[in-house]
């Protein structure tokens, strides 16, 4: 069966091998950009909810911050 195999890939013709060829490579370039227009696009969303996250816990700690503050005293007399 091997042999079968070699043969009928030996008879292709070269314009069938370069119309695979340019489809393959076709195909490469349509699904390489869109992964990485996808990866970028994930990355972004990920900062940005990182981002807002921290902003969220120093705001949160501000106000706890103001809201346990401790009056100063009043002076001794």
């Amino acid at each position: 069966m091997a042999g079968r195999l070699d043969n009928l890939a030996s008879d292709l013709p070269p314009m069938d091998v370069s119309a695979h060829i340019g489809h393959y490579l076709a195909t490469i370039g349509f699904f390489v950009p869109a992964a990485i227009l996808i990866g970028v696009v994930v990355a972004a969303v990920v900062r940005d909810r990182r981002l807002h996250a921290r902003e969220e816990a120093e705001e949160a700690r501000l106000e706890g911050m103001a809201r346990e503050e401790i009056a100063t005293p009043p002076p001794a007399d």
